[in-house]
């Protein structure tokens, strides 16, 4: 014979998490990139963002870049490179980096 017991509706659902406060890793990295999705807000055509890195490595510039273009809603538009040590967005493909159209080799015959 089963059991059957009464119980509260709230005691059905698990327990909502608690606000935990951001590790300051987090909130670095939250201000980094509101700081990119400013910048690329106010791109226009003929424009190039230069992100000059001062204490970040190369690295995480490149990750937070790749998260706020992916983020954008004009992700489809916007280019971006890493070259040098220093970050570029354009709207534009940016001379020099990769992903550019394949040179066709000339056939001798």
């Amino acid at each position: 014979m089963a059991r059957i017991r009464f119980v509260a509706l709230k005691d059905l659902f698990p327990p909502k998490p608690k606000e935990r406060k951001q590790s300051p890793r987090q909130l670095a990295a939250m201000k980094r990139e509101a700081e990119y999705e400013k910048a690329i807000a106010k791109l226009t055509d003929g424009m190039v963002v230069v992100i000059e890195p001062t204490d970040e490595r190369i690295s995480t510039i490149r990750n937070s870049l790749a998260r706020v273009i992916n983020r954008n809603e004009r992700a489809t538009h916007l280019h971006y490179a890493i070259k040098s040590g220093v970050g570029y967005v354009s709207l534009e493909p940016i001379p020099g980096s990769r992903g550019g159209r394949k040179k066709r080799v000339q056939q001798t015959q």
